[in-house]
Formats: structure tokens, C-alpha cells, sequence
């Protein structure tokens, strides 16, 4: 337990009689923090070329591995890597071989903007994001290094892998004959001004297309292996993503959406061309328009949680995400051009998907006639009506395409964690893969279900909720608002497909087991509530708009008999940590304390930070900091624990440093946990677990919690 407190701490008086305190009260009934987080984690679930095989990843108390499943095989999926310490060395990027005999996967996360990698454990020699090979089932689970860099993809006869390595691309042979894969010497496959991102092989495997980034536009560069040689499809003054391959490899598709400014202004909306699909040939000539967006709603691209935006199908069609009535929808073309029909009508949003493996529809996730989760539909790219594959109280995502038209997916709800599944569209049944078990501590069974409730903000607008109810039997509670991160985000009633944010909903199932009930609010300017939804009117650096959501939530709160008004708290992490600390600093007669986690504190400054110059006019800078904590400090009165990583790649770390400067000063009790070399959501599970449970049982102290 030596390693649980490495961080900078500075705790207040009488915290460390909490635990025995607490534990006189029903300690039956209580689980820890450490318990409720120990559920393991279901990520990153990929199919193999012909759909044979499944492959994600676990995590299991901060140790990550790879798991696979061959089809035909054993029903039961089996861990391919044995990797067993808590050192922060996340795993993604999984792709599975043609032939169905290796995974080639990321380990580590990338340099941050000094092009530093991260290094939580504060190690003499920082560990470096490498790629790996390792056998699937029946194969040897023995990885071998493929080389430093990310965002490996595999040739489509499986002889080489291609990566990115600060922007650049590499290479080396493969070959998975035997039982265990042989690398060849990794090589720099050419050079190229500006940076790569999103390999994509052609079918045939003779051509690779990236994506070039070039600051203020960006090309689509194809690279012919067998001619050695770079071509640019349609070079214009834009920027050019997302490419797709047409079946034949004859012809590639991308996104085209307007340049950049010269010296554009973050304040501002800038009218733009709307964007538009272009298509080329395998040498980036012949390039031409099929299709453009109209102006107004949807002119600007809105794009899929998904790694490809476009979808080529079998048939010469081009499936593609459409903001066009307010909702992101799934619309496809004809590739020679016309106008696009739209695949998923209805007031909801698809939010990830992919295609089958003969490309004849498409499989995705959305909340039709669910808002408030994720369930997984399929429609035709030629544009048969959608048809619905799973439902229920369950939420599931990450949809793949496999053999004989079946489908995998991620599936959880309110007490049973990520865990993958098979679904047989044919017989409408879902056949559960798994994942690894979660350990005997974990408190199934001691979880409350979230119940959805909705009220309105002032201004009318109706907000979206989870509230979480102490199942104790008391009359009256603490409560506690919670605000999610992002802000393009939204919590669900269960386990969230993003990890950090499921070890959020498990504490906010802490905070209920131990007497206070929990509000968390999907505020505006989040997602799947649809365009004026997640573009609400002065949010964020434009006036803060998103606060009155929490005023009514805290009203809503207030109005339920078993909330004790004179308590109630507020906590969150990132935008989350932003609008804890707005509500301390405005409301300190209405929070008596909260949590701030990695949270922005002043708009005008962390701006300048991401546009690396001062930006806005004077009046411009006078709203932003007027939406800012940092504007109301003299009215905190209440006290805060705040927290953050010093390798925030997210949040500067100096929006930390500079309140809790300001509140000391003021004499306003700030406790401190500062994370050295740990990134925004904390990477080792030991940091998050001391984070958490410090800053919990701190809260429901603040807040006379039983």
C-alpha cells in the first residue's frame, strides 16, 4: 500500500477518524471505494478481416490486457498478454491478422506537447508507446515488439504492418506462420512535410492512404508501395480527412471541410463552406465532388465516435454522417454522385458504426426511442428501413461486423459491468462472450439503479438526469451534484463505455451507499440531445450558459423530502471540475463544499494555452473570464478539494497552480492532492483509487453523511 500515496497531500484535521467513524454505521451495508472500483473494464473491441474473430481489452485494477476469441473455437475468450502491474501502460489499437493468428496492439500513450511520454510511475527512464504482436488462441502468448509508435495497420495479406511515429510512417514484414510471429527490422517508409494520422490500406494492399495534416489545411496522401512514390488526391485549400477505399481499390473517397483562418478566433462563428465528399482514384487523380452539404444546419462536420466517418459499400454507394435536421444521422450516396438519402430518420443520434464484412449495411449504436442510453441498430447502405437488434434496460456499444452476418457488441447496465456479446440477428439472440470476472468484492448486488428523472433549466430547456438513492432507510440525506467531464459528453444510467467515466459512475454509487443522493446531470452543450442541444446558446467561454442546468438541478434536488437542503455538495472532473468550481465560487451559500478535479478556472487563459497566442478581442476576453470560477473568488467562502495530474494534456496544470494560489490567499480551505507526472483522469488505478476515496469520504464528511 506503500505506493498508494506518492502524491503531494494535504489533508484536514480529524479525516483519518472518518473510516472508523463511518464503520459504526450499518458497516454491513457499506462498501469501500476500493471495492466498488475493482470491477474490470471491457475496451476496444475489434473484428478480424472476415469476421472469424474478436479481439479487446481488459482492465483489471490498472493491469491491461489483450483477450480474443476465434469463432470456432472455445466459447470462452482467452487473454493473450499476462501483463500484471499497475504502471499506466494502457493497451488499444488492437488489429487482428488476416489469417487470424496474431493481434497487433498499442502499449502506452502518446508525447504530450513537449513530446514527452508519460511516466506516472516516475521512473529514471520514461516508458515509450510501443506496438506488439502476440499470438491469438492456439498460438503462442509470447508478444514480440514491432516497434515505437502508434497507429498500426496490418496489410491486407498480412505481411506487413505499417505505424505512425511523430507523424511519420514506418514499416516491417510480418509473417504469423508457426507458432509465434516473426517481426522484421522496423523502417521508415518515406518522408513527408507536415504530420500523418489514419492509415488506411487499399484492398489489394498496394496503396496506403493518410491523412496529412499541414496546420491551417490538409491533404489526403496516397503512397504507392510497388512505385514508391507519394500522390495527393485533389489538392486544395481545405482540410481533406477520412478517406475510405471503394471495394475494388480503384478509387478512394474523403471528407473535405474548409481551411483554417489566418489568425481565427476561437470566439467567434465563422460562416464556412459547407463540407463535402470527394472521391479520386488509387493515384489521387481524377479527383471530383459527389456530394456537398446544404448551408445552414449540418454545414459543418459533425463526425461519428468511430474511427472511419465513410462507409463504401458493395453496391456503389457511400454511407456518411449528416447533421442535416438537427440530429446526426447516417445518410448515404451513390459514389458517381446525387443527392443522399438518409438511412436513419427520427429524433435520436447514431454515435458509432461500422460495416458488416460483405459491406451491405451498416451497424451501429444509438438512443432511438431510448434518449438516455445506447442500443444497437442496423440498416441496409441501400436504404431499407433501420431494424432494431438489441433493447432493454442494458446499454450496449462498439458494434463489429462478423461472419455470417453476425454482430459483436459491448453490453452493460447498472450493476453488471462492460462485458462483450454475440448477437445472431437471424434468431434475435445475443450469445455472451465475456470478459474477465469481476472479483468477489465487487457489491453487484449493493448498487442502487439509477432512475432517469428530467426537470427544466430557467430558460425553459429540458435537461436530462440520473439521480442515485441511498437505499439506507433515513428520512433525510446529504446530496450531491455531479457534473460529468467534456463537455460533449453524457452519462448513462449504468456503466459508461469510457473507462474513466465508469469509475465516475461507480462513485457516484459510493457517495449513495454511503447516505447522500446523488444528481448527475446531462447539462447542455453535451451530446445525443441533438444540435441546439450540444451548440447551446453562450456555453462554456461565451457565458457559461450550461450553469443554470445546475442551479436546476440543485431546485429539483431541494424539492425531493428526503434531501436535506442545508447539505448539499457538487463534485466533478475536467468541465466537470469547471462548473464545481463556478458553483463554489457563485453559490457558496448553497454548496457547502466540493471536489474539483482537473478543472478549468479561467476560459480567456486556457485558450490562449490551446491557440498558443492571446486570442479574442478585449470584450471577447471580458466574457470569457466572466464565465470563469476565477471571476467570482471573492464570494468563495466555501471550502474545496482540488486535485490534478502535472502532465494534464488536457486542463494546463497552471489553472490549478492559479486558484489554489488566489484561495489560499483568501483564506478559503483548500485541500490538496497533486499527482506528479500523472495525466487528466489519472492512469495508474492505485491514483485514481487514492484520488476517489481521499476525496469522497472528504466530501461526506463536509457534508455530515452518516
Amino acid at each position: 500500500m506503500r505506493t498508494m500515496f506518492r502524491a503531494s497531500v494535504c489533508i484536514v484535521a480529524g479525516l483519518a477518524l472518518l473510516a472508523s467513524s463511518s464503520a459504526a454505521v450499518s458497516a454491513a451495508a457499506r462498501f469501500t471505494m476500493a471495492q466498488v472500483l475493482s470491477a474490470p473494464f471491457v475496451d476496444d473491441l475489434t473484428s478480424s478481416p472476415n469476421g472469424n474473430a474478436v479481439a479487446f481489452t481488459a482492465s483489471e485494477r490498472g493491469a491491461h490486457n489483450v483477450y480474443a476469441l476465434i469463432l470456432a473455437g472455445p466459447p470462452r475468450p482467452s487473454r493473450r498478454t499476462a501483463y500484471t502491474s499497475d504502471d499506466g501502460q494502457v493497451i488499444g489499437s488492437l488489429a487482428i491478422t488476416p489469417d487470424n493468428l496474431a493481434i497487433v496492439y498499442v502499449r502506452g500513450e502518446g508525447t504530450n506537447r513537449r513530446s514527452e511520454y508519460p511516466n506516472p510511475l516516475s521512473l529514471p527512464i520514461p516508458p515509450k508507446q510501443t506496438i506488439w504482436i502476440v499470438g491469438m488462441p492456439g498460438q503462442s502468448p509470447v508478444p514480440v515488439r514491432v516497434g515505437e509508435g502508434y497507429s498500426p495497420v496490418i496489410s491486407p495479406r498480412g505481411d506487413r504492418a505499417v505505424w505512425l511515429l511523430r507523424g511519420q510512417p514506418y514499416s516491417a514484414a510480418l509473417n504469423t506462420r508457426g507458432n509465434r510471429p516473426r517481426v522484421g527490422k522496423p523502417a521508415r517508409l518515406f518522408a513527408i512535410r507536415g504530420s500523418l494520422a489514419d492509415p488506411v490500406f487499399s484492398p489489394d494492399g498496394s496503396h496506403i492512404a493518410f491523412t496529412n495534416s499541414r496546420g491551417d489545411h490538409g491533404f489526403i496522401a496516397i503512397y504507392d508501395l510497388r512505385a514508391n512514390r507519394i500522390a495527393y488526391a485533389a489538392p486544395f485549400f481545405a482540410h481533406d480527412v477520412a478517406s475510405a477505399w471503394s471495394a475494388d481499390g480503384k478509387q478512394i473517397a474523403f471528407i473535405r471541410a474548409p481551411g483554417t483562418l489566418e489568425n481565427e478566433d476561437p470566439y467567434v462563428d465563422y460562416v464556412k463552406e459547407p463540407w463535402s465528399i470527394w472521391v479520386a482514384g488509387a493515384d489521387g487523380g481524377g479527383g471530383h465532388k459527389i456530394w456537398q452539404a446544404d448551408p445552414g444546419m449540418g454545414s459543418e462536420f459533425y463526425g461519428l465516435d468511430s474511427p472511419a466517418q465513410l462507409f463504401w459499400s458493395n453496391n456503389g454507394r457511400i454511407a456518411f454522417p449528416w447533421e442535416k435536421d438537427g440530429w446526426r444521422h447516417l445518410y448515404s450516396v451513390q459514389a458517381n454522385g446525387g443527392p443522399a438519402s438518409l438511412l436513419t430518420p427520427g429524433k435520436f443520434e447514431v454515435e458509432s458504426a461500422s460495416v458488416s464484412v460483405d459491406r451491405s449495411r451498416l451497424i451501429f449504436s444509438s438512443n432511438q426511442g431510448d434518449i438516455d442510453r445506447r442500443h444497437i441498430w442496423s440498416a441496409s447502405v441501400a436504404g431499407a428501413a433501420a431494424a432494431e437488434e438489441t433493447n432493454g434496460p442494458h446499454s450496449q456499444w462498439s458494434p463489429v461486423g462478423l461472419r455470417d452476418n453476425l454482430v459483436g457488441y459491448i453490453d452493460a447496465d447498472y450493476n453488471h459491468p462492460p462485458a462483450v456479446f454475440v448477437l445472431n440477428s437471424d434468431v434475435h439472440g445475443s450469445t455472451p462472450v465475456g470478459g474477465p470476472d469481476a472479483p468477489p468484492e465487487f457489491p453487484a448486488s449493493d448498487l442502487v439503479e439509477p432512475q432517469l428523472v428530467t426537470f427544466q433549466a430557467p430558460d425553459g430547456l429540458l435537461i436530462h438526469s440520473q439521480v442515485f438513492v441511498p437505499q439506507d432507510g433515513l428520512a433525510k440525506h446529504c446530496a450531491i451534484i455531479f457534473d460529468h467531464g467534456g463537455s460533449r459528453r453524457q452519462m448513462l444510467p449504468g456503466f459508461h463505455y469510457l473507462e474513466f467515466y465508469t469509475d465516475l459512475y461507480e462513485s457516484n454509487q459510493y457517495y449513495a451507499n454511503h447516505g447522500c443522493v446523488v444528481l448527475s446531470i446531462n447539462y447542455r452543450s453535451g451530446i445525443m440531445y441533438g444540435h441546439d442541444f450540444r451548440e447551446a446558446k453562450n456555453y462554456g467561454a461565451k457565458g457559461g450558459s450550461e450553469y443554470q442546468d445546475v442551479l436546476a438541478g440543485v431546485a429539483y434536488l431541494q424539492s425531493r423530502p428526503d434531501v436535506d437542503p442545508a447539505r448539499i455538495g457538487i463534485y466533478g472532473l475536467s468541465y466537470g471540475g469547471y462548473l464545481t468550481a463556478l458553483g463554489l465560487a457563485r453559490n457558496s451559500d448553497i454548496f457547502k463544499a466540493g471536489v474539483d478535479m482537473a478543472g478549468v478556472h479561467n476560459w480567456a487563459t486556457t485558450l490562449d494555452a490551446d491557440y498558443g497566442r492571446g486570442v479574442g478581442t478585449p470584450a471577447e476576453r471580458k466574457i470569457a473570464e466572466g464565465s470563469s470560477p476565477i471571476s467570482a473568488v471573492e464570494t468563495w467562502r466555501s471550502p474545496v478539494f482540488m486535485s490534478q495530474g502535472d502532465d494534464d494534456r488536457n486542463v494546463e496544470f497552471s489553472q490549478g497552480v492559479d486558484l489554489a494560489t488566489r484561495l489560499r490567499g483568501k483564506g478559503v480551505e483548500v485541500v490538496e492532492m497533486v499527482f506528479p507526472n500523472e495525466t487528466h483522469e489519472n492512469l495508474r488505478f492505485a491514483d485514481v483509487l487514492q484520488l476517489y476515496d481521499t476525496s469522497a469520504n472528504w466530501l461526506l464528511q463536509k457534508l455530515g453523511a452518516p
